[in-house]
């Protein structure tokens, strides 16, 4: 049987002697599932939805 791989989890958190909690990101958002939903959905909404905003607003100004 092949070895299983170990799986890390996506976020840490460790108290500091402060009391003060610390994220740490284990693994990088743009190689994970949540992290391309998470791209796609802003890049369709910085590029897309304004150029459709402004072919509407053409369309509606030039009646």
């Amino acid at each position: 049987m092949a070895k299983k791989k170990e799986k890390q989890p996506f976020i840490k958190t460790k108290t500091r002697s402060d009391n003060s909690k610390e994220v740490i990101v284990t693994r990088s958002p743009a190689k994970t599932h949540s992290g391309r939903i998470l791209v796609w959905l802003i890049v369709t909404f910085t590029v897309f939805v304004p150029v459709l905003g402004l072919i509407l607003t053409m369309i509606l100004l030039g009646k």
